[in-house]
């Protein structure tokens, strides 16, 4: 059975010292899966990229022979050195086998030229090696971008917009690498320039819904104009709230969960004043909305126009919040505890300990199974 790379660079690192330059570091070195079976019993029928990317790094034959197409090699010593560069410097066998399959174009990569630099540079940000392994492993085409005409370049950027380097590193290590290798991050946020929203809110969605940097530019215009048409302010929050919330979801979707609504005799402009005042209330599934609507309003006793005045609530937990809460409310009012007609939606936006507090321990001394009961429904939730 051959030795995995892993193993043999552990082996290798006391007697050759800590360069993967070393002209011994890779001599040696067997594929990765020694313990996977040849392609076919004839070596012939595929060729040596094919077979090489099967059993030293886990392709299947299909993906293996598409790769074959633009990652070509003859021998073994090229793509060696890759993976031996790549177990050296943290990954294990699994993560660099996962890497591969996402960019085989890596396996013609020169470790010293092209990999080495980017790594070096990450380590001097500050970045560890359990960070970067995190980075490279969710974006591997930081390792064939250009360092000095892209990455540094586009790190700058997001420096300036950020107000700081450590501010910016530290969004590049939440997402993980896009911030800096994705050609739209840049375009698209001067499109949230262009219509006044604040770097303030343009860095809060980097940081937590990147992801809305990577549509399409004019994808990305089309909702910021529909945003602006609806009457949002870009100043404020929620005009970045309801972006987010338009980008999360196609055409159709936004239609379909206006219908839902609908369903509860709620008006087009009823739903979108609701939509002005918590844009993320239309992100919640279909099954969510119809299961709360019906709750508030057949079980709760509520108008399902009252409901959408207050459209949080339809995104809080339906097992671990509103039912629990409701049900409280219930048995405080069949004791006689609550003289007020209607449920009040605010006892459903308050904080658990204000909520225990204001409510549940009052009642403590005329009914006190109440606090068990919300227990022991909350219990259930989890």
């Amino acid at each position: 059975m051959s030795i995995s790379i892993c193993k043999t660079l552990h082996k290798l690192r006391s007697s050759i010292g800590n360069s993967p330059t070393h002209p011994l570091f890779f001599s040696h070195i067997r594929p990765f899966s020694s313990s996977l079976a040849p392609v076919d019993q004839t070596p012939n029928q595929h060729s040596f990229t094919v077979n090489y990317l099967i059993n030293s790094c886990g392709f299947t034959l299909e993906k293996a022979i598409a790769a074959s197409k633009y990652t070509n090699f003859k021998t073994s010593e090229k793509p060696d050195s890759v993976i031996a560069f790549l177990c050296y410097h943290g990954f294990t066998k699994t993560q660099a086998s996962n890497l591969i399959k996402k960019l085989p174009l890596v396996l013609l990569s020169n470790p010293d030229k092209t990999l080495l630099p980017k790594l070096e540079f990450f380590n001097s940000k500050g970045f560890s090696s359990t960070d970067v392994v995190k980075i490279l492993s969710r974006t591997p085409k930081l390792l064939l971008r250009s360092l000095d005409n892209q990455i540094i370049p586009t790190l700058e950027f997001f420096k300036n917009l950020f107000g700081s380097e450590e501010r910016a590193l530290s969004a590049i290590k939440r997402f993980s690498g896009p911030l800096l290798v994705d050609s739209r991050m840049t375009p698209n946020v001067e499109i949230l320039r262009e219509v006044n929203v604040p770097d303030a809110k343009i860095t809060y969605l980097l940081t937590y819904q990147p992801r809305i940097f990577m549509s399409s530019r004019e994808r990305l215009r089309q909702i910021v104009e529909e945003v602006k048409g609806m009457g949002f302010n870009p100043l404020r929050v929620t005009f970045i709230l309801a972006v987010h919330a338009l980008s999360s979801m196609s055409k159709p979707a936004w239609e379909n969960k206006i219908q839902v609504y609908k369903k509860w005799g709620l008006s087009k402009d009823e739903i979108l004043l609701a939509f002005r005042k918590y844009p993320l209330f239309v992100m919640v599934s279909e099954d969510k909305i119809m299961r709360v609507m019906d709750f508030l309003v057949n079980k709760m006793g509520l108008d399902s126009s009252f409901v959408l005045k207050m459209p949080l609530v339809v995104a809080l937990s339906f097992e671990k919040r509103i039912v629990p809460r409701c049900l409280v409310y219930q048995a405080l009012q069949a004791k006689g505890l609550i003289k007020k007609p209607k449920f009040s939606l605010e006892m459903l936006k308050s904080t658990e300990m204000s909520f225990v507090q204001k409510v549940v321990n009052l009642a403590k001394e005329e009914a006190p199974e109440l606090l068990k009961l919300y227990e022991e429904k909350l219990a259930l939730a989890r």
